[in-house]
């Protein structure tokens, strides 16, 4: 167990520099799963790492998480201070479970820095991070950054492709707050943009189906 741990931790720290140089062409994929301890319990608070970078991503009381990651990650790890580190090789799936042995070498935060690990979550949100300045205006950046979207800039209007409906007007979310017009969000003020589009709206109910944009300003 020890040598695969040393092995993998190679693995990751020559993986970080490659992540780093490539930041602003970085594609992200999603990826989730389950972390049970050695009984198949699920364990809470587990510490998901893409390579040797905290998420800032834990598994909830079902043992599940759920994150998005570079898809140039080689190494996807969960950590958890009663049940030590397990780590597994990522290529592109999108799902990982994670089951700790009854024998896994217990580790301690300590341990995983001296071994290279970074607990600054603000490393890994600054990965595959957009500058948006270079859009001149909402409607242009969405139409260029998200395939598959009808944008109309003189009449304002932006359509998802895919939805059969009555209104097929997406929900706009700046910061957690509902607004009905976008066209005054400034693309220099945009620390990050997400759409969702089919089952992943499904927590904001009919109102989402049309597809929901998702605005994180800079604060």
């Amino acid at each position: 167990m020890k040598n695969r741990f040393l092995t993998i931790t190679l693995i990751m720290s020559l993986a970080l520099p490659s992540l780093q140089a490539q930041n602003s062409n970085i594609k992200m994929g999603k990826i989730s799963g389950t972390v049970t301890d050695a009984q198949g319990m699920p364990i809470l608070k587990g510490q998901i790492f893409a390579d040797s970078l905290i998420t800032g991503i834990r598994t909830n009381k079902k043992g599940v998480y759920k994150l998005r990651i570079p898809i140039e990650t080689d190494i996807v790890s969960v950590y958890s201070e009663q049940h030590g580190l397990q780590s597994e090789v990522y290529d592109g799936q999108k799902e990982i479970n994670f089951k700790f042995s009854k024998n896994n070498v217990i580790l301690k935060k300590s341990d995983l820095l001296k071994f290279g690990y970074i607990f600054d979550q603000e490393v890994f949100r600054s990965i595959g991070r957009k500058d948006y300045a270079v859009y001149q205006n909402i409607y242009q950046l969405i139409k260029q950054e998200f395939a598959g979207v009808i944008v109309n800039e003189r009449s304002g209007t932006i359509i998802v492709r895919g939805y059969i409906g009555g209104d097929q007007t997406p929900l706009f979310i700046v910061d957690g707050s509902y607004i009905s017009n976008v066209g005054s969000i400034n693309p220099i003020e945009l620390k990050s943009v997400e759409l969702l589009k089919g089952a992943d709206t499904a927590i904001y109910g009919a109102r989402g189906a049309p597809g929901v944009f998702i605005f994180t300003t800079k604060k």
